[in-house]
């Protein structure tokens, strides 16, 4: 109509042609904004952060930056702008935000956390530091338990006290207690921890305290007990609440600061956080109860390989996720990965439900050194991400596992798809100087060295979660994530007698994969302690029903629909007279005496596997009850099956690598160019844009309908 027109002048016919198209490509993307839906799940490394995206209809994408120590949340925002910009996409695409978390143990680890007070009841503020009296090690006259997180001068009583019934014997003194408060933040401290004895029984003295602390610093860092970890047992209660207290002002900190840096750059969307038992949690929940997160960052592949497991033939999985400081293992049991309700970090028993694994300090970063004697050690100290490996060139002067591996061939000149350049050179001279030189041997039987040393600190972590707990590793296939756990599985498999070695796809992005078909999850917990003869069902039923409402209440508030909400009920069940106790699933039925005779069947049988022995005709005794409350999302065409192809798969190059103590012609392979089908042998290199893995000579590749690789 403007240019038919002769009467417009031809500024207004320029302007409004130039609006129509303006508005016409604005319409283009808008629509294409409304198609691409991606969720984000973020997993942070000592030396890599990894990015996944997965589209609503089941599309994964990948990213990988190195990760930025000093400031987490940078990594986290180059990792999400690299799957962006690769993807031409908008930052108001993002529906959600996953991220799996260090920062508490961190904080923990390097002993940097906030100055923290304990308020306990009359005559109990030593209990933190006497503990149960147990040696961290038996024989050892000289071994020291770590030191507390609060100073004695830090420990201060309320006048106060309720029994073990429940019973308030003596109510707070309110009064002493703001007194109390007002000298403690003199002293500078910069949180507080509230556990009174038996406050599982009754919260109300605990929740007084907390009120008065409100009316006076409203905005101070507090944590209680009965809140933190409602159940039994003074120390542990105590214990876990205040590394509560010590971790939570930095995670505020960090959550409040990543909060930021996503609404800075457009990133509105929702953000959740890892928990330790594999569940997510609001950004808001993680700020309060931030002890939850300790095991946050392992907690993603844990999940991860549970769900591999749910939709492969592959139930029962040793996993082993190896990055570039440590190497952590679990074990997935018929489908379930294993849960565990207590444990030890860095010396301190804690009590909160976590993914059960065990962590060593090996991974791709982990230096090369000779002990005193000159025997070759691997670990635990680790270069990561700054300097990281000599052949990062960033600095590094002493060798690390990375350095062996490309020194051998194994790992080639290039990672992250060719856009970081290694310098094997420079790995050469630094292994040649620093540990060929003075043992006497040539490079390459150096390099091969420290693999081994290295393979073998793994073998004796897997070891920990199977042989010593009665589970025999060689009916188990060995599932290998992390940037550097495929370099290694093959080898530690032929170590434990396992046949199989399940190699998922994108596997140095697997944590972060995890964190994206994790459910949310809330665990609730109350004691109740009663010889089997005392049992009421009536009780443990309504005891039950009331974890439920409050379940129900935390998923409502996290808008998780009641329909995808699943209830899981378990019982702390030991011989009477016991010290500890086994946690054993209910079945989702009312308890009556039948059910609860299967439930004796169950202890007795998994008491036998822990320990060894059972007695059958010994009276039990209940300690405790537990609701775990999943809200699982729908996650049905993710993983989706791949492109079927021919037998054989041909390779990109082929280039001599170091196997057995020689160099062979070895066939690599370009990961993304496997199809469904695939089969070779060994030796091969197969590469990857985030990790790499090794196959070794007469080993048997087949890439298998959902693209993972499986090695007979």
């Amino acid at each position: 109509v403007i240019r038919n027109s002769r009467d417009i002048p031809s500024f207004i016919e320029y302007w409004a042609v130039n609006i129509c198209r303006r508005l016409i490509i604005i319409k283009v993307k808008s629509g294409r904004r409304n198609m691409l839906k991606l969720k984000l799940g973020v997993d942070v490394g000592g030396t890599f952060t990894d990015v996944v995206g997965i589209t609503g209809e089941g599309k994964v994408y990948f990213a990988k930056t190195p990760s930025t120590p000093q400031d987490q949340s940078i990594g986290v925002l180059n990792g999400i702008k690299m799957l962006l910009d690769s993807l031409d996409a908008p930052a108001e695409c993002v529906s959600g935000v996953a991220r799996g978390t260090s920062v508490a143990t961190n904080t923990l680890l390097e002993r940097n956390g906030a100055v923290t007070a304990l308020i306990t009841t009359e005559g109990f503020r030593d209990v933190l530091h006497i503990g149960r009296q147990s040696r961290p090690e038996l024989y050892d006259l000289h071994a020291r338990k770590p030191e507390s997180l609060v100073p004695r001068y830090l420990r201060r009583e309320a006048e106060e006290r309720v029994d073990y019934t429940g019973t308030v014997l003596v109510k707070l003194n309110i009064e002493e207690l703001k007194k109390t408060v007002k000298e403690l933040i003199d002293d500078g401290v910069e949180s507080i921890a509230i556990c009174f004895l038996h406050s599982y029984a009754n919260h109300e003295n605990e929740k007084k305290a907390l009120a008065a602390i409100r009316e006076t610093v409203p905005d101070f860092p507090v944590s209680v007990s009965s809140d933190i970890l409602p159940e039994f047992r003074e120390f542990e209660r105590m214990n876990t609440t205040v590394l509560n207290a010590y971790v939570q002002p930095r995670m505020q900190k960090y959550v409040s600061q990543l909060r930021g840096r996503l609404d800075d750059n457009g990133i509105t969307a929702p953000l959740t956080i890892m928990q330790s038992s594999g569940g997510m949690m609001t950004d808001q929940v993680a700020a309060s109860r931030s002890v939850n997160t300790l095991l946050s960052g392992p907690a993603g592949g844990g999940i991860a390989a549970e769900f591999l497991a749910n939709i492969t033939p592959y139930r029962n999985i040793i996993t082993g996720d190896l990055g570039g400081t440590s190497f952590d293992v679990g074990v997935v049991q018929n489908g379930s990965i294993g849960i565990t309700g207590e444990g030890v970090i860095e010396g301190f028993p804690v009590k909160f439900p976590h993914i059960d694994i065990t962590t060593i300090g090996a991974g791709g970063g982990s230096l090369a050194w000779l002990d005193a004697g000159g025997a070759l050690r691997v670990g635990p100290r680790s270069a990561g991400a700054v300097p990281g490996p000599v052949c990062y060139g960033k600095g590094g002067t002493e060798p690390a596992v990375t350095d062996a591996h490309v020194v051998l061939g194994r790992v080639g000149g290039r990672l992250l798809g060719g856009k970081m350049k290694l310098d094997v050179n420079a790995a050469r001279a630094a292994i040649k100087e620093k540990l060929a030189d003075r043992l006497g041997m040539t490079v390459e039987e150096v390099a091969e060295g420290i693999l081994r040393v290295a393979n073998a600190n793994m073998v004796r972590a897997i070891r920990v979660m199977t042989v010593e707990k009665g589970i025999d590793p060689r009916k188990f296939v060995l599932l290998p994530y992390g940037g550097a756990g495929a370099l290694h599985a093959v080898e530690l498999a032929r170590s434990l007698e396992i046949g199989t070695v399940v190699v998922p796809i994108a596997p140095g992005n697997f944590s972060a994969f995890g964190l994206l078909v994790a459910p949310t999850r809330y665990d609730e917990v109350c004691t109740y302690h009663k010889h089997e003869k005392d049992i009421s069902f009536e009780r443990m039923e309504e005891l039950f029903c009331q974890m439920e409402e409050t379940a129900r209440a935390e998923m409502k508030r996290d808008n998780v629909e009641e329909s995808a909400v699943r209830f899981e009920r378990k019982v702390d069940i030991r011989y009477y007279g016991q010290a500890y106790e086994l946690t054993i699933t209910v079945p989702n039925l009312p308890v009556d005496q039948k059910v609860f005779a299967g439930l004796a069947e169950d202890f007795s049988q998994a008491h036998e596997q822990a320990y060894g022995f059972k007695k059958e005709q010994d009276p039990l005794e209940l300690v405790s009850l537990r609701l775990s409350a999943v809200g699982q999302a729908d996650h049905n065409g993710l993983y989706a099956k791949g492109i079927h192809g021919d037998t054989n798969a041909e390779p990109e190059e082929v280039r001599k690598v170091y196997f057995m103590g020689k160099w062979m012609k070895t066939s690599i392979y370009n990961r993304s160019l496997l199809k469904s089908g695939n089969s070779f042998a060994g030796p091969a290199i197969i590469e990857d844009t985030g990790a790499t893995s090794v196959i070794g000579p007469g080993d048997v590749v087949t890439v298998d309908e959902r693209l993972n690789l499986i090695v007979k």
